[in-house]
């Protein structure tokens, strides 16, 4: 019974770990401003990528919170609140696409900001200036913080999805497999 709460509590903190790496994610791009040239400014809604990570951690903090009740109820009493084979499979299916989400969204964080930084460096470059030296220098490092918190959330939700593999066996014995029945 230890073991079996002691997972329910690791679960519950991965989910906590998670929501909380998604929403730092979320504020370092909501903060992410630089001047472009006159009244305006950069924000992440002007980077294609970082609207892709903003949208990746709000959909993994959202699926955290919507199971967050069911899981501080598993942890703290060690029973199921919800009975049947749907929750096992909300997990499991659940927790392995919003990982895949939350890696594609890593990714397109990580590979735009990079380009984008070689984009505008080269171009400055034509006109003689560092890239170093402008404001966008630093908007690119927070879009790179905002991607690290994402990657973040995206470990605690790749190791909630080894957790909630299944793991009773058939109760059939004589099913095989699936190509042996």
């Amino acid at each position: 019974m230890a073991s079996k709460k002691g997972m329910a509590i690791a679960i519950l903190v991965l989910r906590l770990f998670t929501i909380l790496f998604a929403a730092g994610c979320i504020v370092v791009l909501i903060l992410d401003k630089a001047p472009n040239g006159g009244d305006s400014n950069v924000t992440f809604r002007d980077v294609i990528g970082y609207k892709y990570v903003f949208a990746t951690a709000a959909v993994a903090a959202a699926y955290c919170l919507l199971l967050l009740p069911l899981t501080m109820y598993r942890a703290c009493t060690g029973k199921k609140l919800v009975r049947g084979p749907f929750l096992p499979a909300l997990h499991f299916y659940g927790d392995k696409v919003v990982a895949f989400v939350l890696a594609s969204g890593v990714g397109a964080g990580f590979l735009d900001t990079a380009d984008l930084k070689v984009a505008y460096g080269d171009f400055l470059e034509l006109f003689g200036e560092d890239f170093k030296d402008t404001p966008l220098e630093g908007f690119f490092n927070k879009g790179y913080v905002a991607t690290a918190l994402l990657a973040g959330a995206f470990l605690c939700m790749a190791i909630l999805s080894i957790f909630s593999f299944p793991r009773r066996p058939p109760t059939d014995a004589t099913n095989k497999g699936f190509f042996f029945r």
